[in-house]
């Protein structure tokens, strides 16, 4: 990996050539918000806009997408000048009239001075609930789980991820990954019981033989053992106990 030195609100930090400049801000204790952006995933970032920031490279200014905005040499990136805070302000308001209920949202907002948005709310039949459609999910159940048991549908204000036909996946496993990579609380995952129900599905939960919590699902357990010949008896006890 080639390391470059590039600036950030005047500082100077080392960061890695190519890799995405939300990150390299990260590494170096920056912090600029995002929420369409997962590390495990090469292709997410760019949707929700909210990571917005001034790139300056060879005396030319644009505004861009960090999360996915290459680290090149030479590169000054400003996360705070007044027209990024202008922009970012925006896209909030934006979003939080989009999805209301989402806590992320609304607190994210708040950090910037926004309790109530100026536009009117969503509350009509395309409501989103608190989704985003950043496609993190889809993204993650197809490029790191390997199921592609969802999938984004629709286009426009009506777009959003959900199970074909809006029936009953066969291919989900229940493994949650979707629901863990969701930034805004969208996807509704209740283990009770040993029971997950995710996607309008239940999911027997395959417990610890050492303490008896109810770990992973049976589904799960069964696809990995049929995709990469794990032995079975490696689910028999839960991470906290092997």
């Amino acid at each position: 990996m080639e390391k470059i030195t590039i600036i950030i609100d005047g500082k100077q930090v080392e960061a890695v050539k190519d890799q995405p400049v939300l990150m390299a801000a990260r590494e170096n204790g920056i912090d600029i918000p995002a929420l369409c952006h997962h590390p495990e995933l090469e292709s997410s970032g760019g949707s929700c806009r909210v990571c917005l920031v001034e790139a300056v490279q060879g005396g030319r200014s644009r505004i861009v997408t960090s999360c996915n905005y290459p680290v090149r040499a030479g590169l000054e990136v400003n996360t705070s000048t007044d027209q990024v805070m202008k922009i970012r302000k925006g896209v909030l308001e934006l979003l939080l009239c989009r999805v209301p209920d989402s806590e992320v949202v609304r607190g994210l907002a708040s950090k910037y001075g926004i309790d109530e948005p100026r536009f009117f709310k969503d509350e009509g039949e395309n409501n989103r609930y608190k989704c985003i459609a950043c496609s993190l999910c889809t993204q993650v159940c197809e490029d790191v789980v390997g199921v592609s048991a969802i999938s984004m549908q629709n286009r426009g204000v009506e777009k959003a991820p959900g199970t074909p036909f809006h029936k009953d996946s066969q291919a989900c496993i229940g493994c949650g990954a979707c629901a863990y990579a969701c930034p805004t609380g969208a996807i509704s995952m209740k283990d009770s019981k040993g029971v997950r129900t995710i996607w309008g599905r239940k999911f027997k939960m395959a417990a610890c033989s050492v303490c008896g919590k109810p770990y992973i699902p049976q589904a799960q357990v069964d696809w990995i053992v049929k995709t990469t010949g794990k032995d079975r008896a490696f689910f028999d006890k839960c991470p906290d106990h092997r």
